[in-house]
């Protein structure tokens, strides 16, 4: 049985810009294979629309819900996690410099790393006793040329590499802003070769590790394999 076919797949990513078809673009997703997308709730009047649209959203596909933290210092994401914890599916940690980096990843109530840049060893090592799963934004390779996407290229190849290392969690996404932006979990694993993903962990970014996240937000969820029943 293929990869392909046999996993349940998830786009954790997914920014609908404003006045974007969520029908449309949910129904794509779908189609493209995925069992769930995970959508801002936090800005852009999305938890609304959700709510109003609710209806006409394709049957059969998990609506999760993400946050964005975007912060400064610690004060300030202990009192985002303690707001969005129990009202969301994933929470997502804007990171970027070392400082912020090494702040999402310290926290195990922190998702995802989002736009990390490149990360070392500290990082990735940190990543991994924590659960922070570290983004590979396929988007930059889409939509970047030349010396820019080589460059990006190159910052995925380190990261990789310490991800594997470590064994830290990571996710495959295309940041997703509409429907044109979407990719099928195929055409993500060929993406993800170009920089030396295999085929193999491909699908464990786009399937295993968004699957887990989603799970740890079950009101049953106690740690990792431990839930009340």
């Amino acid at each position: 049985m293929s990869l392909f076919t046999s996993n349940p797949f998830y786009e954790l990513c997914m920014k609908p810009e404003a006045g974007e078809d969520l029908h449309q673009m949910a129904g794509v997703a779908r189609r493209y294979g995925y069992s769930g997308v995970a959508v801002p709730v936090d800005t852009s009047g999305v938890e609304e629309r959700l709510k109003r649209e609710s209806e006409n959203l394709p049957t059969g596909l998990l609506i999760a819900r993400s946050v964005e933290l975007v912060v400064k210092n610690a004060s300030q994401l202990s009192r985002l996690l303690h707001r969005w914890w129990k009202r969301s599916h994933c929470l997502i940690f804007r990171g970027g410099s070392e400082s912020l980096n090494r702040l999402g990843v310290e926290n195990h109530q922190v998702d995802v790393l989002a736009s990390p840049g490149k990360i070392n060893h500290v990082l990735a090592k940190l990543a991994s006793e924590n659960g922070v799963a570290i983004e590979f934004d396929l988007g930059a390779i889409i939509h970047r040329r030349g010396l820019k996407r080589s460059e990006t290229l190159a910052l995925y190849r380190n990261n990789l590499k310490l991800v594997r290392k470590y064994r830290a969690p990571f996710i495959l996404t295309t940041n997703p802003r509409n429907l044109y932006d979407l990719r099928a979990p195929r055409e993500m694993a060929a993406l993800s070769m170009l920089f030396g993903m295999t085929r193999e962990e491909s699908v464990h970014g786009l399937s295993t590790v968004p699957k887990e996240i989603l799970e740890r937000h079950e009101k049953n969820f106690i740690a990792e394999g431990v839930r009340l029943v």
